[in-house]
């Protein structure tokens, strides 16, 4: 039966019932650790409504096993009584074994013990004031390793007492514990970025936006925006008046200051936070923070990816000895300083966090491959919106092409279809809290639906290589003839074009012809977006002939 369930719990769909608590608990004693971790997950997946025996029984196991069992016990058990499911009895009973085991003679299951404590931070002062004191009693009694659990746990569950103590400590964990404090009592007074507020001159800031649209969102600003493509995703332009006015483009994905570099003259940590107490950094931050009374929260990010924890924790202690007006805090915090470093130099980017985005709010519902709304409100505006047109999206899905459009511009009438109910029945959902209204949409199939005489058709098609009827490349041909006959003449099909050879061929033997095309990143795969455009005829039902 181990052999068997050992092979089960590697299986990421392995979902066990309580029954399999006991044989899953003896697996964590093997030496395997990449096991151990797997049956962890496992256990975490059982129905959460036997939180309480889960506890207990790994309490009991935990008891009476030795290592390495015992420290991954810690951990489980840690874990267990932090879900939301855990009833308040199990939760007091996994504390009452974890503080017992801040004494145990496995160093791993002590330190395992501390940093699961971390997880637990009681309700009540006087069981938080214990906890505390249990704490600090193996840290009296600890070595350096100990101590920097043991200072992790006290970071997350303690009060400003505990802040004295740690700070009186004078140690590197210490330190570091008291920060956590900080942040943690910093949340206890949140600060919002406040879209309405201005500074009184212009300032830079930066769009950034998938790599492709830079021409679209440079567009969408226009020239008093003073904006300049400055690389792949990005556009640099001057603000001048409300926040909100950047945050309401709707093609970018989000907005940021950039700021001068600095030359690096001493460890990269001091040339970051001189960077970030420049005055020039902040009066932006302080422009644009609303912070009710307590700190500017921060957090530290990094263009050349990775997490960077010595550094940060660097960042965050030169800052807090530098002011109190800004808290280092990865959590709920209201801007992000993102830092690009060089061997001689260090620029930052302050990007504003805690606000929130209503652009897209009317996105209630979604469907497997949903546009992205900056992506849909790039495609509608390929084209200038005329008050004549008739828009169809043949492949709707949650209908962000359509919301998009009727956001940008006066139009004749909106159709939307789809294959699937689910789709239609969400882009339903999406268009009516959208507050648009007298839009058809239907079930229907994009190669036969007749949706009478368009002007525009603006769509993201499915990107898969299959599809239900046929080949992903045969579908599109089909669609693309299907839409060359229901366009008017001069008429024209915006849309995300996955194959572009393929379909641009096929859709100037189907009459139309391809006015632009740029590559744009989707979400990690390429396509481009493009313009065809129904030849003149000249005659009725042509765009330009009046009828």
């Amino acid at each position: 039966m181990a052999t068997s369930l050992a092979a089960r719990v590697r299986d990421t769909g392995f979902t066990p019932g309580i029954r399999d608590l006991a044989p899953l608990l003896d697996l964590l004693a093997d030496e395997d650790e990449e096991l151990a971790k797997a049956t962890e997950r496992a256990v975490l997946r059982i129905e959460g409504r036997h939180g309480a025996r889960l506890v207990s029984e790994t309490v009991t196991r935990a008891e009476a096993a030795t290592r390495p069992a015992r420290g991954r016990l810690a951990k489980l058990l840690g874990r267990l009584a932090a879900t939301a499911t855990a009833p308040a009895e199990a939760v007091v009973e996994a504390r009452r074994w974890l503080v017992a085991a801040l004494a145990d003679a496995d160093p791993k299951t002590r330190h395992t013990a501390a940093r699961s404590l971390g997880k637990l931070r009681p309700a009540e002062t006087a069981e938080r004031e214990a906890l505390e004191q249990a704490l600090f009693e193996a840290w009296d009694r600890g070595g350096e390793e100990d101590r920097r659990a043991l200072a992790d746990a006290l970071g997350k569950v303690g009060s400003s007492a505990a802040r004295g103590r740690l700070t009186s400590a004078a140690a590197l964990p210490a330190t570091r514990a008291a920060l956590m404090i900080d942040r943690t009592e910093s949340r206890e007074r949140p600060g919002v970025v406040d879209l309405s507020r201005a500074l009184a001159a212009p300032v830079a800031i930066r769009f950034h936006a998938r790599t492709g649209l830079e021409t679209v969102v440079e567009s969408e600003l226009g020239p008093a925006w003073r904006p300049r493509i400055a690389g792949p995703g990005i556009v640099d332009a001057r603000l001048e008046g409300p926040l909100a006015r950047a945050t309401s483009i709707r093609t970018a994905i989000h907005v940021g200051f950039p700021l001068d570099p600095v030359p690096v003259r001493e460890e990269l940590a001091e040339a970051i936070v001189r960077a970030l107490l420049d005055p020039r950094a902040l009066a932006i931050l302080r422009a644009y923070t609303d912070a009710s009374g307590g700190p500017i929260r921060f957090r530290l990010a990094w263009t050349r990816g990775g997490h960077r924890r010595a550094l940060a924790w660097r960042c965050a202690e030169l800052v807090a000895a530098a002011t109190s007006e800004l808290v280092n805090d990865p959590t709920g915090s209201t801007w992000e300083v993102v830092v690009d470093d060089h061997a001689d130099r260090v620029a930052i980017e302050l990007v504003p966090r805690g606000f929130v985005d209503e652009r897209f709010a009317y996105r209630k519902e979604l469907v497997a491959a949903s546009s992205h709304p900056t992506i849909a409100a790039a495609l509608v505006r390929l084209v200038p919106p005329r008050a004549d047109d008739v828009v169809w999206d043949p492949f709707a899905g949650a209908g962000a092409e359509l919301v998009e459009r009727a956001r940008l511009g006066p139009y004749r009438a909106l159709v939307g279809t789809d294959i699937e109910s689910a789709a239609i029945a969400a882009a339903r959902t999406n268009l009516a809290a959208a507050g648009i209204e007298g839009a058809r949409l239907e079930v229907a199939d994009a190669l036969t639906y007749h949706p009478g005489t368009v002007s525009l058709i603006v769509t993201n098609p499915p990107m898969g290589r299959r599809v239900q009827r046929g080949t992903h490349g045969e579908l599109l041909e089909r669609f693309v003839d299907h839409a060359a006959h229901v366009l008017v003449p001069g008429g024209a099909l915006v849309w995300a074009v996955p194959d572009p050879a393929r379909l641009h061929a096929r859709a100037a033997r189907a009459g139309l012809v391809l006015e632009r095309a740029f590559t744009v990143d989707m979400g990690g795969f390429p396509a481009e977006l493009s313009i065809h455009r129904k030849r003149e005829a000249g005659g009725p039902g042509d765009l330009n002939s009046g009828s």
